[in-house]
């Protein structure tokens, strides 16, 4: 990162064989869409790029850079919600009535999980977004945070009561189910 500050633009080239492949996994992870992942790795790596300059040398730069994918993840989900009420994908027309049940249940149930994450606070929906949605270990976590491994599990934990209550306010239906 010094050397991509200081102007060396072969240095980017060094970065994206590091951070590629782990910005991609958490794309991979996040996005189940193959084309919205794509879509989600690029934008990662042009803000990380765009944002290099601020970076501080206070944290590692894959931490740094976590915060920018995570901040970037939830940005294009808000933008991903309000698309996916817009525009109907025209192959359901020809499913079946129970296929289209299911993917309206699953499609629901994903926007409606992904928007109490939005609503918990930011450090307990960093930890449960990369042990359960990017299936992270906690000790790997801890790493990407820059935290220890005990405060990530406590932030799983406060996470997952403060998910809860989100879900029984966002779909009363989630509320009586147990929440793992």
């Amino acid at each position: 990162m010094k050397r991509y500050q200081g102007g060396d633009l072969d240095a980017l080239g060094a970065m994206a064989i590091l951070l590629l492949p782990k910005l991609a996994a958490i794309a991979r992870g996040r996005f189940s869409d193959k084309n919205l992942a794509d879509e989600a790795l690029q934008e990662f790596w042009i803000k990380i790029i765009n944002k290099a300059d601020s970076f501080k040398h206070d944290s590692k730069v894959l931490t740094w850079a976590y915060q920018i994918v995570n901040n970037t993840y939830l940005d294009l989900i808000r933008r991903e919600s309000k698309r996916s009420y817009l525009y109907d994908d025209i192959s359901n027309l020809d499913e079946s009535a129970a296929k289209k049940s299911s993917f309206a249940e699953a499609t629901t149930n994903e926007i409606t999980i992904k928007s109490a994450l939005l609503k918990i606070p930011k450090d307990q929906a960093d930890a449960v977004a990369l042990v359960w949605l990017d299936g992270y270990s906690i000790e790997d976590s801890a790493k990407l945070l820059g935290i220890p491994a005990n405060t990530v599990k406590s932030r799983i934990s406060r996470g997952k009561a403060a998910l809860a209550l989100q879900l029984s306010e966002l779909d009363p239906r989630m509320g009586n189910q147990k929440h793992a």
